[in-house]
């Protein structure tokens, strides 16, 4: 294999689609860029384009709810490389519906996909981390972290348990030289809906229709997020609306609270 060792070293995991294509192909510039993906022809392919644009990239197949597959890959990070630079932490799937009507099965999955896998990654490169000059961790969470909306019960919880973690790593890590940043962006152009298991077709085609009127696209939040990186920003919101709407709920809960119950009721119609 390969690459260009005096690039710094970035892993996405997800980088197969969506929000991690567009992180793969923003940083392919200045990057060596670790596609991570279960999706093993999709991420190859995404690879080879980055490198047929010029780019030093490499896929490597996990699945971040196994652990033996991510310890894999952090020895082959390790024999090839010897440290990373920046971890990216993006792999996640989506889910809807209230607490009552949640399965247990669906809990599982997403506190094993959208949580674990981030304890898991960082537990994992942490050591390797530790040897870049210049390291980061991003963590993806989602405005759900911030918002809580009703009727995305476990899909909030395990948001919300990143950005907990993620603020918890911020002050552990400093020590390390390890800046940790969290991404909580609202409704965005992506292919999240597609994750959904067990969820009304009409309630997936109106968070899609939503997703599509927003202004914002993957690679508006992919570009906030290498801003983020650059400036040593903790916490990373997509656009002016989801900064208000997360003061507005810090400081006027109450008014904050009637307003998440109106957008509920519209999500039901």
């Amino acid at each position: 294999m390969k690459t260009d060792i005096n690039k710094p070293v970035m892993l996405v995991t997800g980088a197969a689609s969506g929000l991690g294509l567009a992180l793969a192909q923003l940083a392919i510039t200045e990057y060596h860029v670790l596609v991570v993906d279960r999706q093993s022809e999709q991420g190859q392919k995404v690879v080879d384009d980055l490198k047929a644009g010029g780019g030093s990239a490499q896929f490597i197949q996990c699945d971040v709810t196994d652990l033996s597959q991510i310890e894999s890959v952090k020895d082959a990070v390790s024999k090839t490389f010897g440290r990373l630079d920046v971890l990216i932490n993006n792999a996640g799937v989506a889910s809807q519906a209230t607490l009552i009507d949640s399965t247990e099965g669906e809990w599982h999955r997403l506190v094993d996909t959208n949580l674990m896998s981030v304890v898991r990654m960082s537990r994992a490169f942490i050591p390797l981390l530790s040897k870049s000059k210049d390291a980061n961790i991003v963590n993806v969470a989602s405005f759900a972290a911030l918002a809580l909306m009703p009727g995305m019960s476990s899909y909030n919880v395990v948001k919300a348990g990143v950005l907990a973690l993620s603020e918890t790593l911020r002050c552990e890590l400093s020590t390390r030289g390890i800046h940790v940043s969290c991404a909580c962006p609202a409704f965005f152009q992506t292919n999240l809906v597609a994750s959904m298991e067990g969820v009304d077709e009409s309630v997936k085609s109106r968070v899609n229709s939503w997703m599509k009127s927003s202004k914002y696209t993957a690679n508006d939040v992919a570009q906030l997020i290498l801003n983020a990186i650059d400036k040593k920003q903790f916490l990373v919101l997509a656009d002016k609306k989801s900064l208000w709407q997360y003061r507005i709920s810090r400081w006027f809960p109450n008014y904050f609270y009637r307003q998440k119950m109106s957008f509920s009721e519209k999500l039901k119609k």
